[in-house]
């Protein structure tokens, strides 16, 4: 293993760098309403640091400054937020939270790390470049026009017409093929504020290219795939819009046999419509699929559409139906969009799903391969949602020097993305290896290879020196310092069935090896 750890650590030399610091100007945005800082935003080990009074009230919240004990305690819609300077760790309604970078005061200015304090709050932080968007959360609403802040509460039943108020959160689904010929239609539902659109697979299989189009006449055509599963027979789009209605998902495992539901879908191309019935069976089991059973018609082109109960919850999406007099439909379960949802996510052309592999054969492990597996890598896995974070990544692969397998090193340009990883990382320690067996599961199955080493990287460039990281990694450029820090490595053993792994392999050379199923 020493010799391939050396190889990969080598990549730290080579990988492109791209400048990553306050110097450049860091512009925040509350719902498209930029903040006017007093004091420059700073940033510091890739986190962003921001004026305390400044983004608590651009947020709204309640904070107080406890001169004495140097607390800053702030609240908004029951959160509570406690921040000790030079702590590396606030507490969030009496939890602790674990902090990047520690938060501190700099010419009399009291400086707080961005991301903790809107995330805590609810909010949507998206970063480009030196732009960061703070997206206030939408709460649900029945109202068409989302002008109302009704919430559906779990307790409560409604009546099958303010069920259908639900039909801004359907859509209608054309797909067309590569040369823009129209392929079939479906159904599809909103299940993000942020455009993401739960489908069947069979909805947008063989397609190149699918229009979205909501019942208020808006529409979208995307090509950009997150996910799909065929045998689950789920499939996850993007569109490019926020701020959308979307469904909440229920509990498919508490339907009761006889329990009334309403199915909301364009059968035959008709937009949104809604038709009731009663479940049927809870559990019905077709061709290996668990699926429930509906008395609720449905037809060609309600496939992947929202089957609802009546508190307002998604227990499942329409899928199929059996040609009888017997009104039998079926619906896959929410139990198994959960599921399907918790998938890595990683965006994806559509045509992919035709021809995603590299026309140069990659199994002979050498250089030509290495290229063709890099462009692999940058076009299908440059940015992808992995455990609920957004994350972007720069490939680079060379062959190892006994050709037995590719070294593929992943370099991170974003460091408030790399925050918020180690976060995850510290709350549960295998969010970091698990995407690595991710990743080489996706090429395994994809392509056929299963001798990688991967090497994972933070990139930054930095105004004061991060000395919680290894010197090895800091190199000093002018007035700047640029970091380069190995966080990972791991590879995958399928012979043994382990994942193994080094986190920061330049302080830990004891490697952890996890069972892989």
């Amino acid at each position: 293993m020493k010799k391939v750890v050396v190889l990969v650590l080598f990549l730290s030399l080579i990988l492109p760098a791209t400048v990553f610091g306050a110097d450049q100007g860091i512009n925040v945005y509350i719902d498209g309403v930029k903040l006017q800082f007093t004091s420059k935003p700073i940033q510091e080990n890739g986190t962003t640091l921001v004026p305390l009074r400044t983004i608590f009230e651009g947020l709204g919240a309640n904070v107080k400054w406890d001169a004495k004990t140097q607390t800053v305690k702030a609240s908004k819609n029951g959160v509570n937020i406690e921040i000790k300077l030079g702590q590396k760790f606030a507490l969030r309604n009496g939890t602790k939270i674990t902090l990047t970078t520690k938060p501190r005061t700099i010419n009399g200015v009291t400086y707080v790390p961005l991301r903790f304090i809107g995330e805590s709050f609810g909010n949507t932080i998206e970063v480009k470049g030196q732009v960061i968007n703070i997206i206030s959360p939408q709460p649900p609403s029945f109202e068409y026009d989302g002008s109302s802040n009704t919430t559906a509460q779990p307790s409560t039943n409604f009546s099958v017409q303010e069920i259908g108020k639900l039909s801004n959160r359907v859509v209608y689904i054309e797909t067309y093929d590569s040369s823009n010929k129209p392929l079939a239609t479906g159904s599809g539902i909103v299940v993000s504020s942020d455009g993401k659109i739960l489908t069947n697979f069979h909805v947008i299989e063989g397609a190149s290219s699918v229009k979205i189009e909501f019942n208020d006449q808006r529409s979208f055509t995307t090509s950009t795939l997150l996910v799909k599963d065929e045998d689950l027979d789920l499939a996850l789009l993007k569109i490019p819009a926020t701020n959308l209605q979307y469904v909440k998902i229920g509990d498919s495992t508490s339907l009761q046999l006889g329990e009334e539901v309403v199915a909301i879908g364009s059968p035959l191309g008709y937009k949104n419509t809604l038709t009731s019935g009663v479940v049927s069976q809870t559990i019905r089991k077709v061709d290996g699929q668990n699926y429930i059973q509906i008395s609720t018609p449905i037809d060609h082109g309600s496939s992947g559409g929202a089957l609802f109960n009546m508190k307002g919850e998604l227990v499942g999406v329409t899928s199929a139906g059996v040609q009888s007099s017997a009104n039998i439909n079926l619906a896959i379960p929410s139990s198994d969009v959960k599921t399907f949802l918790a998938k890595p996510q990683a965006e994806q052309s559509l045509s992919s799903i035709v021809q995603s592999k590299p026309n140069t054969s990659i199994a002979a492990v050498n250089t030509e391969g290495a290229k063709t597996l890099e462009k692999y890598l940058n076009d299908n896995y440059g940015g992808l949602t992995y455990d609920g974070l957004h994350l972007d990544f720069e490939w680079f692969v060379i062959p190892s020097e006994d050709r037995t397998m590719y070294l593929i090193g992943g370099t991170m340009l974003d460091g408030d993305q790399w925050s918020d990883w180690v976060d995850k990382q510290d709350a549960n320690e295998d969010a970091m290896p698990t995407f690595i067996l991710y990743l080489s599961n996706e090429l395994r199955n994809n392509l056929n290879i299963s001798d990688t080493m991967v090497s994972l990287y933070l990139d930054v460039y930095v105004t004061q020196y991060p000395s919680s990281f290894p010197a090895s990694s800091i190199t000093k450029e002018g007035s700047r310092y640029h970091l380069v820090y190995n966080f990972i490595i791991g590879s995958v053993d399928y012979d043994s069935g382990y994942l193994y792994y080094l986190i920061d392999p330049d302080n830990n050379k004891n490697y952890e090896k996890v069972r892989i199923k």
